[in-house]
């Protein structure tokens, strides 16, 4: 199944403590997104990659992958808005959506996540939570849930691209933001989404601590 890559780029790093966008962080030789640009550009069925980054990063991203990816665009203010404008780029029917602070990608994953999309308009990657999740209210605890019943998301995620669309298009009218394309076609259409296996190594660099796993995983 032929599907176009977007790849998000175009967060930036003061949760981690960077003056910098944290995707552009160097492990082992790479900077971060590296990672992700090599994994779609050598998998088979992506046959388009749209890089969304910031307006700050351009130059330096455009000047980097000019050659291997299609469009190179500048991001909007929020995730959501990010995705947006890259859906508008993309050719191909089905789409993947990737965070590139997850530089870890399972090509075992990715096959699995697109046969789901053989009889799914909206699939994602996700793992079952193992920790104790407990509501909290103020500093107390209020509540455990039942972790049997809960997943973490991750990226990336897969849709036919006219739905995300219009489940975007009814968001921006609602005024409703999210920060995963999921909720969106939940709240926004018939469609119920359908998750696949993903892989507990594909963690997202979000604090400094994360930095030192990834130096193990990569």
């Amino acid at each position: 199944m032929d599907f176009t890559a977007i790849i998000l780029a175009a967060g930036s790093g003061s949760r981690v403590g960077f003056d910098y966008n944290k995707v552009l962080h160097e492990i082992k030789g790479k900077i971060i997104l590296d990672y992700s640009i090599e994994f779609f550009q050598k998998y088979p069925s992506c046959k388009e990659i749209v890089l969304v980054c910031s307006d700050h990063d351009f130059n330096f991203v455009f000047d980097r992958y000019r050659s291997v990816a299609d469009h190179i665009i500048i991001g909007g203010e929020t995730r959501q808005n990010s995705v947006y404008k890259g859906l508008n780029k993309a050719m191909n029917d089905i789409v993947l959506v990737h965070d590139s602070a997850r530089p870890f990608i399972n090509s075992a994953c990715i096959d699995a996540l697109c046969d789901d999309l053989e009889s799914s308009k909206a699939t994602t990657l996700a793992v079952p939570v193992t920790d104790t999740i407990v509501r909290k209210s103020g500093n107390r605890l209020t509540k455990t849930l039942d972790r049997n019943e809960l997943i973490a998301l991750q990226t990336p995620q897969g849709f036919d691209r006219h739905l995300l669309l219009e489940v975007h298009r009814k968001a921006m009218k609602s005024k409703y933001d999210a920060t995963d394309d999921t909720d969106l076609v939940r709240r926004f259409s018939d469609v119920m989404p359908s998750y696949v296996m993903g892989d507990y190594r594909s963690m997202k660099l979000t604090t400094k601590d994360d930095i030192a796993l990834l130096e193990v995983i990569l």
